[in-house]
């Protein structure tokens, strides 16, 4: 869709749409977010989220360079690839315009076909650095920052909806025991089994991160603490059932649970240390099991 005599587009791609809406870019697969006013650009990026934002060089009184400017300055989006699709053919005027944030420059006239591909390639490049830099290369959960930048979105919703959340911190029994008797291999086959099971047991809106090490970071998102008690103490079994293997041997893990209800407390960061000394609690009671945060009004596990 036109902007000020320009356009401005991000993509987002999800495969397996082909909507027949007759634009090229949707043609194969893309999803479009189509910009009408440059000045609501961070807005519609925060609410769209895209892999890749494609912008014309000029767009009325907006230029591209200044629109890939204000994009940088924000650090959530410092590693969006962002594309001019112009018919500017000065390369020094190219080469300032890529100085000031811009990753690439396709240079109309191109084909359907062309446009097409290239965008695509640019999206799943995107994709495979954002996994790598928000993935914990072992498991594939959120790494320690993005889970609690994670979690400290969902805590603001769960105070403007007043809909109830939980933070869970998760912790490996004896596992050191492990890396020593079994050695760092199995270890690493212990925490992606844990990962695993994080991943079949809770659901696809619950925010998973590894924390480092042993340690785990959960939030049950519109889920009520007795609700997420039954949940984790089903990982607790779950997981001390399972049969691990090192060579000819065979041995079981446990992992204690924190569990805190986000809206008990005034900020995230307490309600993560709510959750820890919970976690702390369960260690010191016996380990293998879900303790509640001491400001939870329904009381403590056993």
């Amino acid at each position: 869709m036109s902007g000020n005599g320009g356009n401005l587009h991000s993509l987002r791609d999800l495969p397996g749409t082909y909507e027949k809406s007759g634009l090229v870019l949707e043609e194969v697969g893309l999803v479009v977010c189509r910009v009408n006013d440059p000045s609501t650009l961070l807005t519609s990026l925060s609410e769209f989220r895209p892999n890749l934002v494609l912008m014309d060089m000029q767009m009325g009184r907006y230029s591209g360079a200044t629109l890939a400017r204000m994009i940088r300055f924000d650090p959530e989006w410092l590693g969006l690839p962002i594309v001019y699709l112009s018919s500017e053919e000065n390369r020094e005027r190219q080469l300032e315009a890529l100085s000031h944030g811009g990753d690439d420059f396709l240079t109309k006239p191109v084909s359907d076909h062309y446009l097409q591909q290239a965008v695509l390639v640019r999206c799943y490049r995107a994709r495979q650095l954002e996994k790598l830099a928000t993935r914990d290369s072992l498991t594939g959960l959120l790494k320690h920052s993005l889970a609690n930048a994670e979690i400290e979105n969902e805590f603001a919703r769960s105070v403007r909806t007043g809909q109830e959340s939980v933070v869970a911190m998760l912790d490996l029994d004896h596992f050191k025991r492990v890396n020593d008797r079994y050695g760092h291999r199995a270890g690493d086959m212990v925490i992606k089994g844990l990962a695993n099971l994080l991943r079949h047991r809770l659901r696809k809106s619950d925010i998973l991160g590894r924390y480092g090490g042993e340690e785990f970071i959960v939030a049950l998102v519109d889920c009520a603490l007795d609700d997420a008690r039954a949940v984790m103490a089903s990982v607790c079994e779950r997981l001390s059932r399972i049969v691990f293997n090192a060579g000819d041997q065979e041995f079981s893990v446990t992992v204690s649970i924190g569990l805190a209800r986000m809206n008990d407390y005034p900020t995230v960061e307490a309600a993560i240390e709510a959750a820890d000394k919970a976690l702390y609690e369960r260690k010191q009671s016996g380990r293998n099991g879900v303790s509640l945060a001491p400001d939870s009004n329904l009381g403590r596990t056993g």
